[in-house]
């Protein structure tokens, strides 16, 4: 923003064609380039010099040891377009350049790389003119890798500007505090670390400041601090270093310079110039500089009482706008503002300039607006001032205004009578501007008190209060005492407390005295001394109601009502015991058909502050078989579930959102009735769980830490209750309970055993199918879909029939029904409570019409069952095979098997006599074959005579 704003304020000084309408001075050269203007003086001094446009420009910089102006390289393209050659800036080297006495530019050059070669013997730029605060700026040059002065020391007045220039790094080795002087703040903006792939380490240097790896900060005479350091061998005028002792080698001079040689004062023939720092003649006063002779001086203007100086804005109806020191510079001498004045600086100055600005002004024309500086803490540079007019001031009712200026302390003591001739005064959101000082200040001023407009700051700024030596202990978790000597005590005591964030540090000097929307977090008790607790020495006061764990800022003043006497303590930190933990908010933020993720969240006090762990509990809570069955789901279906709200029309989403609102109100004035903490424990085992007909299906504890944990292996589509309680050494809180299903499985419903049949010569169908084995919740019911296939194009011919839970279950998981068209296809829809799951087509089979349906199909209702089935299957097949063998003499074909058989001579015989029966097979009813044996006569006898 600031950088916008000096690219602007440059480009607009660029294009004018006047700087200031009365200035007589150099600046006037800011738009005139000086390339006709012949130096009238000698030869190594230069007046202001504008290079611009052509690189050519660079020759009015030739055989120039100082500058008495300022200089500005601005705007230079890449090409000479005189010439139609790239500019060469490496062929421009000025070593004669020593000193700027006002100041130096450099913006939007192409094709320029470095400077360190430009300048090499420039020691020192005055600023006794300013370019807004600054006295050197480098901006929008694109193609600048580095910036060198190899011999500059000293910036004596303004500051330094570097804008935004892409290439240029290696900026953070160079110490800008000891380069200039004066108080405020440099403006240097550093390109991001990815543009600088490199940067310098001052290797060789005497000290750790450097402009490059080549090129060395020169920190001679410590910026002119110190004089005496490094300069035993110059003379003592002398300032950055010489040839010899003599005082015509200095680089630059400490005072005056007559003729390039330096002296402690000018000659009784010559007259000093005090803004250039220079000796000169009348004519080259007058004639040369068109500067004006006052005594012994060569000054830019006339002072105070031999020309009366009536200043005017640069457009009548434009008022005095005060931007910056440049802009306060063009009032100087002036002892009429023929206009409003608005007087509003944010950055950081040397308020010694205001004085030097201000020393001559006695009226304003209009009014007196002092808005939103930043720093300014004094008024006393308008200590001069005897008259404000007030003229075109808005409906006259302000001549003077002072309004959010964040550091002032001190108003003006006028040194004359200081009349208001129209309105009044407007004072607000000054904040550490105290009560007294503002009273006084109204006393002082004539005008007409009834049109004031003042701030009240409630006793919070204390105009020069004694210390108050206070003490203040940590009682519990909700509760502080404050005690302090009772000697120090005036009528009224005030405590003020202001609770801080975690890590956060109040700065002291800003305590009350602060901004509008922090004052609001203050909390503010006035006490009177006859209402405090006290012994022979102290005075005792116990605040309660405060929040627990929590780090404050307390402070504790005292007054009276003449504001005599005053005092308040040094900001004092403290910080509130741990109370039992509230209970943490609880969210779902991911689920799946099997498990649920939990997301907790504390609130205001931190995991780390207040919890040790948590305890989590999950409790199941079923679906009631029961009442689902007495439900007939055919007649009254139940809606598809949905977990998320995308389905709701505006008023749905409204509805909803307001019951959710009404019960978050609801919870919180339950919270606040039943608030579980130390003071109040029997309310801290509200809500919890205690059916033992129901106990916790999951239990775990999670550290402090664990703000997210999932708990796994959960049924499909179940209901659970999940209960977290955040707990201390001083015991647990309350729960914070949250009921959520689990995601539904879009196979979990599928039946795979799904069987159908059509009697033979008839309509009657026959279906069976068993319940899935691990559905979403309950089953509600079963859309049984018939459908006939018929030729491409004419679609289907379908019939429906919904049958419940129940129902089925009832029949043995068996369906029949007899329809008036023969279906050829079959498929079911599970209806459960959680979606509506569609089994594929199965085909229609014919079942034989002899024999029961019953009797064909498979009832098992497990992969146990059909485990079963098998075992035995085989086992009756093993054993019907042996029995075969045995009656059909088998083993007769297997001599070797037989000689291991255990059978016996008379069983032998006896097998040997039975093939001799006859066989005979009947089958019965299509299915099975049974075997009938009719023994001859010769083996009946043989029986009968064994018996």
């Amino acid at each position: 923003m600031y950088l916008q704003f000096f690219n602007i304020t440059l480009l607009l000084a660029l294009c004018l064609t006047t700087f200031t309408a009365d200035t007589k001075d150099a600046l006037q050269e800011i738009t005139t380039p000086i390339t006709t203007v012949k130096n009238t003086i000698k030869p190594y001094e230069c007046g202001s010099i504008d290079i611009r446009n052509h690189c050519d420009s660079f020759q009015q910089l030739e055989n120039c040891t100082v500058i008495t102006g300022y200089m500005l390289i601005v705007l230079l393209p890449r090409v000479n377009q005189r010439v139609h050659e790239v500019c060469n800036f490496s062929k421009y080297q000025f070593p004669l350049l020593r000193e700027i006495t006002d100041f130096l530019i450099f913006h939007e050059v192409r094709n320029i790389t470095t400077i360190a070669d430009m300048f090499p013997n420039l020691t020192v730029i005055r600023g006794q003119r300013l370019f807004l605060n600054y006295a050197l700026g480098v901006t929008s040059m694109k193609d600048l890798n580095t910036l060198e002065f190899r011999s500059l020391i000293a910036i004596q007045r303004g500051h330094v500007f570097i804008g935004t220039n892409p290439k240029l790094c290696n900026l953070e080795k160079v110490n800008w505090n000891r380069l200039t002087l004066s108080p405020g703040e440099n403006h240097i903006n550093l390109p991001s670390p990815e543009q600088c792939h490199t940067r310098s380490e001052c290797r060789g240097c005497d000290n750790n400041y450097c402009w490059s790896n080549h090129v060395c900060q020169k920190l001679e005479n410590d910026n002119v601090l110190n004089l005496k350091k490094g300069t035993e061998n110059c003379h003592e005028q002398c300032l950055g270093g010489c040839l010899d002792d003599s005082p015509k080698t200095c680089m630059v001079c400490q005072q005056w310079t007559d003729n390039d040689i330096c002296v402690e004062k000018c000659p009784i023939n010559k007259y000093a110039s005090p803004h250039y720092l220079r000796c000169y003649t009348r004519k080259e006063c007058t004639e040369s500089k068109n500067l004006y002779i006052f005594k012994n001086l060569c000054v830019l203007s006339c002072p105070n009482g031999y020309t009366l100086n009536i200043c005017n804005p640069s457009s009548d109806l434009e008022p005095f706008w005060l931007l910056n020191l440049g802009d306060v510079e063009d009032i100087k001498g002036c002892q009429i503002l023929n206009s409003s004045v608005f007087l509003t600086i944010r950055n950081r100055i040397n308020e010694n300039d205001l004085y030097q600005s201000f020393a001559d002004v006695k009226e304003i024309k209009g009014h007196l607006n002092i808005y939103k500086n930043t720093y300014l803490s004094s008024l006393k540079f308008l200590k001069g001032l005897r008259k404000i007019d007030g003229k075109n001031s808005k409906d006259h009712h302000f001549s003077l205004t002072l309004y959010d200026n964040k550091n002032l302390r001190e108003l003006w003591s006028p040194s004359e009578d200081l009349e208001l001739t129209r309105g009044g005064m407007y004072v607000h959101a000054n904040y550490k501007l105290c009560n007294r000082f503002l009273k006084q200040f109204i006393e002082d001023v004539i005008h007409d008190k009834s049109k004031d407009s003042l701030q009240t700051s409630d006793r919070e700024v204390l105009c020069a209060p004694a210390k108050l030596n206070v003490k203040i202990e940590v009682y519990s978790h909700s509760s502080v005492k404050f005690s302090w000597p009772k000697k120090q005590t005036s009528l009224q005591i005030e405590f003020v407390l202001r609770p801080l964030s975690h890590d956060e540090i109040f700065d002291e000097n800003l305590d009350v005295d602060t901004e509008i929307c922090k004052k609001v977090n203050w909390s503010r008790i006035l006490k009177f001394a006859s209402e405090l607790s006290q012994n022979g020495s102290h005075y005792f006061h116990k605040v309660v109601g405060l929040q627990p764990n929590t780090n404050y800022a307390c402070l504790v003043k005292t007054f009276g009502d003449n504001g005599n006497y005053e005092a308040r303590s040094d900001l004092i930190h403290i910080t509130t015991e741990k109370d039992i933990p509230p209970p943490p908010q609880i969210n779902v933020k991911q689920k799946t058909d099997t498990s649920l993720t939990l997301q907790l969240n504390y609130g205001i006090v931190t995991t780390q502050q207040a919890v040790d762990y948590y305890k989590l509990e999950v409790y199941n809570l079923p679906d009631n078989k029961t009442d689902v069955d007495k439900r007939d789901y055919c007649l009254e279906p139940t809606k598809l579930y949905v977990t998320a709200h995308s389905y709701e029309d505006y008023d749905a989403c409204c509805e909803r959102r307001e019951e959710e609102r009404e019960e978050t109100l609801f919870q919180h004035v339950m919270q606040e009735v039943y608030v579980c903490s130390r003071d109040r424990a029997r309310h801290c085992l509200k809500g919890r769980q205690e059916n033992s007909e129901n106990p916790p299906v999951y239990t775990k504890r999670l550290e402090h830490s664990e703000t997210s944990y999932t708990i796994k292996k959960l049924q499909r589509f179940q209901l659970y209750a999940l209960q977290v309680r955040a707990c201390n050494r001083f015991g647990c809180g309350s729960f914070g309970a949250l009921a959520e299903r689990t995601n539904y499985s879009t196979t979990a419903d599928k039946i795979y055993d799904l069987s159908a049949c059509r009697v033979a010569n008839s309509h009657e169908y026959q279906l069976s199918f068993n319940e899935p084995q691990h559905p979403n919740s309950l089953i509600t019911s079963y859309m049984i879909h018939f459908r006939l296939v018929t030729p491409p194009g004419q679609g289907y011919q379908s019939y429906l029939k919904c049958i419940t839970r129940k129902e089925h279950a009832h029949n043995n998981y068996r369906f029949i029904t007899t329809l008036t068209v023969a279906y050829d296809q079959v498929a079911v829809r599970v209806n459960s409570l959680a979606s509506h799951t569609f089994v594929g087509w199965v085909n229609i089979t014919i079942c034989d019409g002899n024999t029961k349906f019953a009797d064909t199909i498979l009832t098992s209702r497990s992969h146990k069952g059909w485990n079963i089935f098998l075992l035995f299957f085989l086992l009756g097949a093993g054993g019907t095979m042996l029995w075969i063998f045995y009656k059909r003499r088998c083993w007769h074909n297997f001599y070797e098997l037989r000689r291991f058989l255990p059978v016996r001579r008379e069983w032998s015989a006896s097998f040997v006599r039975n093939e001799l029966a006859e066989d005979r097979q009947v089958l019965v009813d299509d299915y099975e074959t049974v075997r009938f044996q009719f023994p001859s006569q010769h083996s009946k006898e043989e029986q009968c005579v064994n018996n």
